[in-house]
């Protein structure tokens, strides 16, 4: 969340013999008609043989963790995939742990245009790191102020932070109005660790309690705990340290906008949405290119299932031993896929995933944020960029509605919800087995997963929870799959135990995406104004229908004598006349709406999918 959208558009010995140039120009077509909702559209289109372009060089600028060397790119020919091709379990490097402390990492909480200005809203935005309650606002001067981000309790009695409001610049507890300041003024703040410092001078400190006695003075115990935050290329960053951070938050080497996140001369399309698995199925998920033509087969940014195919995956051998992350990079590995354009896959602690790719002046790029809000919690940031698009491609990718486009992401998203979920299923139902004994590896489709799922192996000693391929923390005391206990988990998809299908029990789509996301809300909130207004005036319409036809009309039933029509007669009916066609239009424009907006809180459901196809 990879091949296959493209598919169908050209013959097959047509699309082997394409340049360059017409190459981005099919990418530019079709990422404007389908909408595309993740990395692997890119690859399905540049990296697929079908698009393979003859003669083009397989080497991309690789990129690398933080404290790996700069590495060498494989120019290994393809090659059919070895008659066996079960991927060697821990054969990628020493399965020794690795010095890792989940605090000590700079976490992206949001996107900065997801937290309203103070001219538009007065509300906080909740968030959470492994299970830690943070709250984040917008304080200080201006309608823009600054972003704060604290722990999500309020230090009288422990109410949520979040359930409270901005005023004045400041945060306020609405249990009791216990107000917040995000900054101290630097005129006069001295330095934070010093005890005799004035809690009304410090960040964070509490500077108006309603119920104070007169002359009393604010607690020093009543200052917020703050999160060192930092906006970079349009995201918001928290350092979970206890100390300062010891490093700047990650970047791309692309040098995206800070305030904005994005780049002359590129397209960048931005997507939030939470899930309700743990984080690291969804890194597992999105590291992944054989899944998307099966599991989104014939959906606007995925694939075609018949194009599903072997991959050349190459792990950079001088990577796995880095506790940062890992590098490597793939392509397709069919039939016919000489000179398949190479991707490079860049895993980068604690969740971010990179891919790029380039052929000819056609550049792409990737950061998805896997972040993980508790147990059984995810969020995903997810951003692509690309550039070298004609004028006429830029003009049709931009045109569609970013609302329109953040759906059929979640879409997207939505078709492999139910799939996953099973997956914790099983493992919380056979309490004690491991991921390599039920994990069937393919090296030439599961490499990165068995990579990742090893490096957690040998870094999860340093996360609040884990669950590697060959052990978990569940040995430790602590079980990633906790939030499952208890529960009701019958295998399959049946709607009525399932927390797959159950819409009782997993979120909808507006919970997971819409509510957060400024721009989808308010499309939501227009939708729902044009239905409203098309009910009204329908409603008017036909009530004045109903009243105005017979007086109009009434002539027409007098036979027995001659009654001329006068003036106003003929206003009547004019004005009847105008009224009659307007009540269908007006009752098809409130059906439409309301078909809309369902679609801004309905979830996909694959048995609903699977009841209008055939079996044979």
């Amino acid at each position: 969340m990879t091949t296959g959208a493209q598919t169908g558009l050209l013959s097959r010995h047509k699309m082997k013999d394409l340049t360059s140039g017409s190459l981005v120009v099919l990418v530019v077509w079709i990422s404007a008609t389908l909408q595309l909702a993740s990395p692997c559209d890119a690859f399905s289109i540049v990296s697929s043989h079908k698009f393979a372009v003859r003669g083009a060089s397989s080497r991309v600028s690789p990129f690398c963790p933080r404290g790996t060397s700069r590495l060498r790119l494989s120019t290994v020919a393809t090659s059919p995939p070895p008659t066996n091709d079960m991927q060697n379990i821990g054969d990628e490097g020493d399965d020794s742990s690795l010095p890792y402390d989940w605090k000590d990492q700079w976490y992206a909480l949001t996107f900065a245009d997801h937290l309203p200005k103070l001219s538009e809203s007065a509300e906080t935005v909740p968030a959470a790191v492994f299970g830690h309650p943070l709250v984040l606002w917008r304080g200080g001067a201006g309608d823009i102020g600054t972003i704060f981000c604290a722990d999500d309790v309020c230090p009288h009695r422990a109410a949520a932070l979040s359930e409270g409001r901005v005023r004045d610049g400041r945060l306020e507890c609405l249990y009791h109005g216990w107000q917040y300041q995000g900054a101290a003024d630097p005129a006069s703040k001295k330095q934070n660790d010093d005890p005799d410092q004035d809690s009304n001078q410090k960040d964070g400190a509490c500077v108006r309690i309603p119920q104070l006695a007169v002359g009393a003075d604010i607690p020093k115990r009543s200052c917020l705990r703050m999160r060192e935050t930092r906006v970079v290329e349009g995201i918001v960053w928290t350092w979970m340290g206890d100390g300062r951070s010891t490093r700047e938050p990650p970047r791309s080497k692309e040098g995206l906008d800070d305030s904005t996140g994005q780049l002359k001369g590129w397209v960048v399309n931005d997507f939030q949405i939470d899930l309700p698995y743990d984080h690291s199925y969804l890194a597992e998920n999105l590291i992944d290119p054989a899944h998307v033509p099966i599991s989104h087969d014939r959906t606007p940014g995925g694939g075609k299932r018949e194009n599903a195919q072997p991959y050349e995956m190459i792990l950079d051998k001088d990577s796995v031993n880095n506790p940062q992350g890992f590098t490597g990079r793939f392509r397709n590995a069919g039939p016919d896929a000489q000179n398949a354009t190479w991707f490079e896959l860049q895993y980068e602690a604690p969740g971010i995933i990179r891919q790029s790719a380039k052929n000819g002046k056609f550049q792409f790029g990737a950061a998805l944020h896997c972040m993980p809000l508790s147990l059984g919690k995810s969020r995903l940031l997810f951003r692509a960029y690309f550039t070298g698009l004609p004028w006429f491609a830029r003009i049709m990718i931009e045109s569609k509605p970013k609302w329109l486009r953040n759906l059929n992401s979640c879409k997207v998203l939505e078709q492999d919800v139910g799939l996953i979920a099973t997956q914790e299923d099983h493992f919380a139902r056979n309490k004690g087995r491991m991921l390599k004994d039920d994990f069937l590896l393919l090296a030439s489709s599961d490499k990165f997963v068995g990579a990742y799922r090893q490096w957690l192996d040998r870094v999860g000693h340093g996360m609040p929870w884990f669950q590697g391929l060959a052990s978990t923390s569940s040995t430790q005391g602590n079980n990633p799959l906790h939030h499952l206990n208890g529960k009701e988990l019958a295998p399959g998809l049946d709607g009525a135990h399932h927390r797959a299908s159950n819409e009782a029990v997993m979120e909808t789509r507006y919970h997971r995406h819409v509510q957060k996301c400024p721009s989808t809300r308010n499309a939501l909130k227009h939708v729902i104004r044009i239905k409203t207004t098309c009910l009204t005036l329908f409603v008017i319409a036909l009530t004045l229908f109903s009243g105005l036809a017979p007086l109009a009309y009434a002539n027409n039933s007098v036979t027995t004598s001659i009654v001329p029509v006068t003036r106003s007669m003929i206003i009547l009916r004019k004005a009847v006349g105008c009224l009659l066609p307007s009540i269908p239009l007006l009752a098809l424009g409130a059906g439409l709406t309301h078909k809309l907006e369902q679609r801004f809180y309905l979830s996909f459901r694959r048995k609903d999918q699977l009841r209008t196809e055939k079996g044979l």
